[in-house]
């Protein structure tokens, strides 16, 4: 069985956006973009695993939310008080990248706290991804989403400023990206860092 999210906003650029931090969270789930509850009823299955909706298109369609409360994320431009008073979930997607990140990897974690088994790769799958960066890599890597600059890892370590770019140049080849937001969410994943470490 495929397990889908679905993300309906009306803001395209957004959407993209966050359909890239969800798949980068949840690897193997398929995360579609909608523009409107009507393209999403048109499209509907029982696979529908999470709804992240605008606050507009929630509060539009209220009778066809409400029975879906558990199931819905309420994405925000501020605090989101209408809608929690509601029985929804929230989350304000105004904020910083990485304040961002952090309430989705803490959603996720409250509510797949033993991750999603039937969603993972195989056994090899996982001992591969695992085994990906180094040990010194892993220690690089949690004080760069940690928001520490090259000089002060390199102290915290006792290595080189030099040493300290060579990792952060092989962890971005290894993982394929240098955005902070697809490191941090790999290192959160991966229990490199927790959450509140950030």
């Amino acid at each position: 069985m495929e397990y889908r999210i679905a993300i309906i906003d009306t803001n395209s650029l957004s959407s993209i956006a966050l359909q890239s931090i969800l798949i980068d969270i949840i690897p193997r789930i398929d995360v579609q973009i909608y523009t409107s509850i009507q393209a999403l009823q048109d499209n509907m299955s029982d696979e529908i695993v999470h709804f992240f909706a605008s606050s507009n298109i929630v509060f539009n369609a209220m009778d066809f939310f409400a029975p879906l409360k558990r199931k819905t994320i309420v994405l925000c431009e501020g605090d989101g008080k209408l809608m929690r008073d509601n029985g929804f979930r929230t989350i304000d997607v105004s904020q910083p990248e990485q304040l961002l990140l952090k309430e989705l990897l803490s959603l996720h974690q409250m509510g797949h706290p033993h991750g999603h088994s039937d969603l993972r790769f195989d056994k090899q799958d996982a001992e591969n991804e695992q085994n990906t960066l180094s040990s010194r890599e892993q220690e690089v890597l949690k004080y760069v989403v940690q928001g520490y600059f090259n000089k002060e890892i390199a102290e915290k370590l006792h290595i080189t400023m030099a040493t300290v770019a060579f990792h952060r140049n092989n962890i971005s080849e290894k993982l394929g990206s240098r955005s902070l937001g697809h490191l941090t969410i790999y290192a959160v994943m991966h229990g490199i860092v927790k959450i509140d470490e950030l």
